[in-house]
């Protein structure tokens, strides 16, 4: 389990970053959004992690 002082760094870490990569993606939820989206992000983001030997990736939203 992630503490919440590792979890401030991992998002601080992520925020830094000049631009997503293929294991951040960041994504702004204004009303709500498309359950169907989720999971193509989840199942691209998990599967990128895979193949460069990361054990996860992060979809991190911001509230609108």
């Amino acid at each position: 389990m992630v503490s919440e002082q590792e979890l401030n760094k991992i998002l601080s870490d992520a925020i830094a970053l000049p631009a997503e990569t293929e294991i951040v993606e960041f994504k702004e939820a204004k009303e709500g959004y498309d359950f169907g989206k989720l999971g193509k992000y989840f199942s691209a983001l998990s599967n990128e992690a895979n193949l460069k030997g990361k054990p996860c990736a992060w979809l991190i939203f911001k509230a609108g």
